[in-house]
């Protein structure tokens, strides 16, 4: 063979072996490749899965979202309100220009911190272009004045009427609890004026029995008890008066006696039983 042809088999059998390495390599990476394809279409079956369940869930958030603005319907917000006392009104920092009209009726929710607390129904009083005055529906209370002044507002034409409801009855039971309270309050003011017109009797009938001080009344004890040590010293002059006259009378017994003894004693005079006897 020449040697040529021997330089040409030596060429192809290396080439072969060369090729059957890239040939494995490539089935090696064609299987790979066939694995990434697969595994791709299935995350892609399952995204497009998730992608309409997430776009039927959005039409469904969406829809529940404008049924929920329906029972809403508009609003104005942010509204600043300071409360006038004058007027006993709310004068909120939007008018005409933003749609208000007179004589409707608005509901009041306080902003605070990204939420929203209810503050009541207020009517449209008074109109301007850029001012409005909201008159409360209910009862306003102290207490809550304080925290409307400089704060902001979201005022809705539009509650649902389930709220409403639940609304008004709170309302109803915070003024009955304040009817309630005023009435404790009233009876509490009630007892302490008789508490206290009870402690000034008390006093006077203290100092009319132990006296009111210097330069007062002695007091109904004091005089008892003077009248005590009076009484008891009369008693004393009687005893002692009492005794003397015991004393006396034994006194003039004794004389009588010692009269009689010295009369029987003289001449000529009859003894002194014949004496008696005769007398008797």
């Amino acid at each position: 063979m020449h040697i040529v042809g021997k330089i040409l088999i030596g060429l192809l059998a290396f080439m072969a072996a060369v090729g059957f390495v890239f040939g494995a390599r490539l089935v090696n990476a064609r299987g790979d490749w066939m694995k990434q394809l697969q595994a791709a279409k299935t995350n892609d079956e399952k995204s497009a899965q998730k992608l309409v369940e997430a776009r039927q869930a959005f039409e469904e958030s969406r829809a529940e979202l404008e049924r929920e603005m329906l029972r809403w319907d508009r609003y104005f917000s942010p509204v600043k309100g300071a409360f006038d006392p004058t007027t006993n009104m709310i004068i909120a920092s939007a008018g005409k220009t933003l749609g208000m009209q007179p004589n409707t009726e608005l509901y009041a929710f306080q902003l605070d911190n990204g939420g929203s607390t209810y503050v009541g129904s207020f009517n449209v009083a008074d109109v301007m272009a850029n001012e409005t005055g909201l008159k409360a529906t209910f009862p306003v209370r102290a207490q809550d004045v304080a925290s409307w002044n400089g704060q902001s507002f979201r005022l809705r034409t539009v509650i649902p009427s389930a709220f409403l409801s639940q609304f008004a009855d709170l309302q109803a039971k915070l003024v009955s609890h304040d009817e309630v309270l005023k009435k404790q309050e009233k009876n509490l003011t009630t007892q302490g004026e008789l508490a206290t017109a009870a402690q000034e009797e008390r006093d006077t009938r203290v100092a009319e029995l132990l006296g009111a001080g210097a330069g007062k009344a002695a007091g109904l004890v004091a005089e008892i008890n003077q009248a005590d040590d009076g009484r008891n010293a009369s008693l004393m002059r009687v005893d002692d008066l009492r005794r003397k006259i015991n004393e006396a009378k034994a006194h003039v017994n004794t004389l009588i006696q010692e009269n009689n003894n010295l009369a029987a004693a003289l001449p000529g005079q009859p003894p002194r039983e014949h004496a008696e006897a005769g007398s008797k």
